[in-house]
């Protein structure tokens, strides 16, 4: 085997492989014998098959691109060893040559930046106490009521209880504000989710009539974005509708599942809430302590992956926005703003999150923390029959079982590190 490095540019390089016939031949060599322990052929006991039946068994095309992968996989980690590189990630793999004679080859590889981490001592994130109120079980079975509620539609000016839909476009001197154009939003009247006193100016209006109106924004208002600011309302109401909840006795309890009664119900709910809060709890104190080690640490944060991740945000948001029958061109005029510009505003965000991956992977290195191949099949056998349970059914044609254990892999090593992260930097009141 041979092999060249070539820089590309910050911590990309190029890693170009060669391998000969003989060390081909190896590898198919290699495949047969697998196939041969594993492939059952009748009149042979495993492994006793010669090789042209497992060859017409399995197919001379298989047994190709199985040795194929395996010289891929296990020439580019020897040319990785020897180079003596530690590698983030690898991608843009490139054939050149596929012969009897010759495998030429090329993968460009990401090395980890340099990341130095900080001294530790002092950080503690300390977990606080769950608890379920009375209040909490009340709302649920409220939305619960809800859920289970009749529409009907009324042609009668809006009440407090109402269900209505609007269209609506809010500005703040003149220019609109982020997130503040919708089509068919839904408001319950009384619920009180909009800027306070909105949801009155909707009282006595009805479908297909339109409304101005100007409210201010309390200066402790949730959205930063808006608080204290003077803000200038259009909306349509496109559709309204009464709201009849059913009673709030055993039957409704019975009507949502398996339970007995209320009081049945309500015990689950507050399962539930508490079982929510402590996974919201897991995730706050887990963001508190990467955060804690990303302050006391210095690292080269690559500029490919911090684009990569911009990416995404802008993909995930604008799916959002098609959810909801926007496009992001058109809500960015709205704003008068460029994607430029988001990605600007955003790019504090990536480059936090881009780190918080660097650190992850950094701290599984450093403590040799990773799952046991068993815990990889576990979890790949677990996503497979969660799509079998869901009526779906995986093409194994068309699976790549490959990648699909590196994605499992990932996510163990994740788990476990924010496991080692939690027992040794948060702790009890």
């Amino acid at each position: 085997m041979e092999s060249t490095l070539k820089k590309i540019s910050g911590n990309k390089y190029k890693l170009t492989i060669e391998l000969g016939h003989e060390e081909l031949a190896s590898y198919i060599k290699t495949v047969e014998s697998k196939v041969s322990r594993e492939a059952k052929i009748d009149g042979f006991r495993k492994g006793k098959a010669p090789k042209n039946l497992i060859r017409k068994e399995v197919g001379e095309e298989f047994i190709l691109q199985e040795a194929l992968n395996l010289a891929l996989q296990d020439s580019s980690s020897k040319a990785i060893d020897k180079e003596g590189l530690e590698v983030l990630e690898a991608s843009n793999l490139n054939i050149i040559e596929n012969s009897s004679s010759k495998l030429l080859y090329s993968v460009e590889v990401a090395v980890f930046p340099a990341i130095k981490i900080g001294d530790l001592r002092g950080l503690k994130v300390i977990a606080r106490d769950i608890s379920v109120s009375k209040d909490e079980i009340s709302k649920t079975l409220e939305l619960m009521r809800s859920s289970q509620a009749k529409l009907i539609s009324k042609d009668k000016p809006i009440e407090a209880g109402d269900k209505a839909e609007i269209d609506f476009e809010v500005t703040s001197e003149g220019l609109p504000i982020e997130g503040g154009i919708s089509k068919n939003h839904p408001v319950i009247i009384g619920d009180n989710k909009f800027i306070p006193g909105f949801e009155d100016k909707l009282i006595g209006m009805k479908q297909g009539e339109e409304k101005e109106f100007t409210l201010s924004a309390p200066k402790d208002y949730l959205h930063k974005n808006i608080a204290g600011k003077i803000l200038d309302f259009t909306i349509k109401i496109t559709r309204v509708e009464q709201i009849q909840k059913p009673a709030l006795d055993d039957n409704l309890a019975r009507s949502l599942g398996k339970f007995n009664s209320l009081q049945d119900l309500e015990r689950n709910i507050e399962e539930n809430i508490r079982e929510d809060k402590k996974d919201k709890e897991k995730q706050r104190i887990r963001a508190e302590i990467l955060a804690g080690i990303l302050e006391r640490s210095k690292i080269d944060t690559p500029d490919y992956m911090i684009e990569q991740r911009l990416n995404e945000m802008i993909a995930n948001f604008d799916n959002d926005l098609h959810a909801k029958g926007m496009e992001l061109s058109i809500y960015l005029a709205h704003l008068k703003k460029t994607e430029d510009d988001l990605r600007k505003d955003w790019l504090p965000e990536a480059k936090k999150q881009v780190a918080f991956v660097l650190l992850l992977k950094k701290i599984a290195k450093d403590k040799n923390i990773k799952p046991l191949p068993e815990e990889i099949d576990n979890a790949v056998n677990a996503i497979i029959q969660s799509v079998a349970s869901r009526g779906g059914e995986l093409d194994k044609d068309s699976v790549d079982l490959g990648s699909l254990k590196e994605a499992a892999a990932g996510d163990l090593t994740n788990e476990k590190v924010f496991e080692f992260l939690e027992k040794t930097y948060s702790t009890l009141k």
